[in-house]
């Protein structure tokens, strides 16, 4: 072989191991975002932190999709036992959760079903259908806008928390932080409610704002006691 076949022998090899290194991998399981560990803890301190969730205690993820977040938050928790709850077991999937699980796993290093253990719970529009008086913490981000029944599923909310429990609810409200009156996300485009609004239906469904914060990246969040 003369040394031009080789040289462009070579470079086709180089050229294909490049368009190799270049593409993307496939993702390590579905219906999530993947994120590093410095992204986590950027993200998900913060909101932790927020709520004071301890080791020991017992938190759930009222609409949490495959539960990817969960169990990026879970990462920096210990001892907890972890409820992931959605309405749709298309995305909320037993052996997808346990790729998540397995993926952060290796990621942090840490054994996470060692280190907290993790139970997948099926709702419906009217009932997250947690345990009674189970929870510590219940955490749900951008939720709120898409009950169909807010009355009911708040009211049920309440009465999964323990005594002296919280409730902590991030979403986007009508005229706060430049949003509209429906959700700005094309696939939803639901109403949106104000601020005002929001905390007038909490208040008829039993429940009193302990703590809130206006801004936690680019939304509000509050936090409640029940007081049924």
């Amino acid at each position: 072989m003369s040394y031009s076949m080789i040289a462009r022998v070579l470079i086709v090899y180089l050229m294909v191991i490049s368009q190799l290194a270049c593409a993307p991998k496939a993702a390590p399981y579905a219906n999530g975002p993947v994120m590093s560990q410095k992204n986590i803890r950027k993200t998900f301190q913060p909101i932790l932190q927020f709520m004071d969730v301890k080791p020991g205690m017992v938190f759930a993820d009222i609409g949490a999709s495959s539960g990817a977040f969960s169990v990026m938050m879970a990462t920096l928790m210990d001892n907890s036992k972890i409820y992931i709850q959605d309405i749709d077991t298309t995305v909320l999937r037993s052996d997808n959760l346990n790729k998540i699980i397995s993926y952060y796993s290796k990621q942090s290093r840490k054994n996470l079903t060692s280190k907290n253990s993790f139970y997948t719970i099926i709702g419906n529009s009217l009932h997250s259908n947690l345990p009674n008086s189970s929870c510590d913490i219940i955490w749900s981000n951008g939720t709120v806008h898409n009950f169909t029944s807010i009355d009911s599923m708040m009211k049920d909310l309440g009465k999964k928390l323990k005594p002296g429990g919280l409730l902590f609810l991030r979403d986007s409200f009508k005229n706060d932080h430049g949003e509209g009156s429906y959700c700005s996300d094309a696939k939803c485009a639901k109403p949106l409610l104000t601020i005002d609004e929001f905390l007038n239906t909490m208040n008829r469904n039993g429940f009193k704002l302990v703590k809130r914060t206006p801004d936690m990246s680019g939304y509000p969040v509050f936090g409640f006691t029940y007081l049924n």
